[in-house]
């Protein structure tokens, strides 16, 4: 191998090219990223005495430099442009970037280029210069090669840890942004990781010109409001609403179709870029990154994305989310069909007892809504579901209403300090009105403690249930199962402990006012024309019911004898409340 004189030429000046390359699919914000070998190189020719930049794109994004049998366009135009002699120097920013295939093939390819009168010059590596300004350029040239070769059998592992690490900070580490967002380098105990935040919104209704950010935002709202993701997807499609398909560019498009494809082995559902689907609507409910949080392990059971969790169990938390922690921890709940409270009925309209889980059907239990035909609260099941039979039950609002606000205030009015049952109501009402009463950070706290002690009991329930079912079979299933389930037992014990400190700490603060409730100063009676519950508010009214009652039943009608309000206060059933410790305690008994 000689060295390639590049002082005595009779030209004015060095002709300098560089050359790229990255095994991405696109290019990143890493310090190996093609912008930062092509910057740094394109520097260090500028720098050089008599020395010219050709600028040439000589670049390959998302191709490997060990694998023999692929094409690499970029250099192949470099190799076609050094035989047409259009320049006199490579310069590239490692060794590895030219190839990785080992010393041979990088001797091949010094080879023809200083046949061509072609000079190499590495940025990270300054022995590596074929020019006659390094003598010792030839051997070092040879052993970065080797060293090369072998870095490429060690890299799977390389990779891995460098992910490992990544993902225990919370990074985005690959794949695509997810849609609504945009992803920004932040560094991280001197670690480069990608936190995640909502991108773009705009005024634009939803449609054609609305943002992926809007759309989220759009489906995360008609999914609080108890519409299907069905329903959600039919209406996106409508309106002509960008899906994530639809959101990349042509090319990547491309590419996400064909691994789908690829994936189903066929098939042409994806063929419409604006037909939205009930699938990608959950995914994209489902998906913890809307509260911040890091995704870990997909479940294998209900491939979900799972919350990424810490050595002691804790959800890593560094994105921002387009959502806080507990309103995405009850909008699963709606999502799994647990959580059957909402503020309005599907009309629209804010009633005392209906659609918000206050008021209980006595036959199976579910939730009564508003029918606004009639006025009434109603009970309509369509069709046997077990034990249970096709049923219609119904009872009027304004009875209803009046029925529970009679026995509410008679039950306030008598409570006695020396009943044992009387003193359990007190008790309960006691702690609930101290936690509606705390100031906003508290109850914040407290609200989304509760909400992620639901999340993990129900989690741990599945991954119970999973282990029953098989799924966890084998040395390796057996270590998995035992790993997950330690880390959400020991956060469920931190929610419990949390949660029993704020209400502890909200109820010594807080004195439960019944002497003022009971003497309003404009009326005494607070059920008379102009008392106090009628000044109330539906929302007043409905923290005063949760203070005292659990929840109201209604059977059906037994009799059309009596007055309306006697009737229904025949029909009418209320479970006073119990402190948290005694439900418990019953529970056990119980089980």
């Amino acid at each position: 191998m000689e060295l390639i004189a590049l002082g005595d030429r009779d030209q004015d000046m060095i002709r300098a090219v560089t050359y790229e390359r990255q095994s991405h699919k696109s290019e990143t914000d890493s310090q190996a990223s093609p912008k930062m070998q092509r910057d740094r190189s394109v520097a260090y020719i500028n720098s050089q005495d008599n020395w010219n930049h050709i600028d040439t794109d000589y670049s390959d994004v998302g191709i490997s430099g060990y694998d023999p049998n692929v094409f690499r366009p970029g250099f192949e135009r470099l190799m076609e442009d050094a035989r047409a002699r259009k320049f006199d120097v490579v310069v590239i920013y490692m060794l590895s970037r030219l190839t990785r295939q080992g010393a041979a093939e990088a001797l091949k390819i010094q080879e023809e280029l200083a046949s061509y009168g072609v000079a190499i010059i590495s940025m990270q590596e300054p022995f590596i210069n074929t020019s006659d300004d390094n003598p010792f350029g030839v051997a070092f040239f040879a052993l970065i090669a080797g060293l090369a070769h072998q870095e490429s059998k060690n890299k799977s592992k390389f990779i891995r840890d460098a992910f490992a690490e990544l993902k225990a900070k919370g990074s985005h580490a690959s794949g695509p942004v997810p849609y609504g967002f945009k992803a920004e380098p932040v560094q991280v105990d001197n670690v480069t990781v990608r936190m995640l935040s909502p991108g773009s919104m705009s005024d634009a209704e939803i449609g054609v010109d609305s943002t992926p950010t809007d759309n989220v935002m759009h489906m995360i709202e008609e999914a609080e409001k108890g519409v299907k993701e069905n329903a959600i997807a039919t209406a996106l499609t409508r309106a002509g609403a960008r899906t994530p398909l639809s959101s990349l560019d042509e090319d990547a498009a491309k590419t996400r179709l064909a691994a789908a494809r690829k994936r189903r082995k066929g098939g042409g559902s994806d063929e419409a870029d604006n037909e939205w689907s009930s699938t990608v609507v959950r995914r994209i409910l489902r998906d913890p990154r809307l509260a911040g949080f890091a995704i870990g392990p997909v479940d294998p059971k209900t491939k979900r994305r799972e919350i990424l969790r810490d050595e002691s169990g804790q959800p890593v938390r560094p994105h921002q989310g387009f959502i806080e922690p507990k309103r995405w921890y009850d909008l699963q709940a709606i999502l799994n069909g647990r959580k059957r409270e909402r503020n309005m009925d599907r009309a629209g309209t804010l009633t005392f007892l209906g659609s918000w889980g206050a008021l209980r059907c006595g036959l199976c239990d579910s939730g009564m809504t508003v029918s606004n035909t009639d006025e009434s609260y109603v009970c309509n099941l369509r069709r046997s579901v077990g034990d249970v039979s096709k049923h219609v039950v119904r009872i009027k609002q304004r009875d209803a209403d009046a029925v529970v606000a009679v026995r509410l205030w008679g039950k306030v009015a008598s409570l006695n300090p020396e009943n044992d049952d009387d003193v359990a109501i007190l008790a309960a009402a006691a702690e609930r009105f101290a936690v509606q009463g705390a100031d906003p950070e508290a109850a914040a706290e407290l609200a989304e403690q509760e909400a992620q002690l639901a999340h993990v009991q129900q989690s741990m329930t599945e991954l119970y249930q999973d282990r029953k079912d098989g799924l966890y079979e084998g040395a390796t299933g057996r270590a998995a199962f035992k790993d997950t389930i330690l880390k959400y037992q020991q956060h469920e014990k931190r929610c419990m402990e949390r949660v029993d400190e704020l209400k502890a700490s909200a109820t010594v603060a807080t004195k439960l006012p019944i002497d003022e409730w009971s003497t309003d100063t404009e009326n005494a009676d607070p059920l008379a024309p102009g008392g106090l519950w009628e000044r109330w508010d539906v929302p007043d009214k409905r923290a005063f019911l949760s203070l005292f009652v659990d929840g109201v039943t209604v059977v059906p009608a037994a009799t059309k004898n009596g007055t309306a309000f006697d009737r229904a206060d025949g029909r009418i059933d209320v479970a006073w409340a119990r402190p948290a410790e005694l439900e418990e305690a019953n529970e056990s008994v119980t089980a």
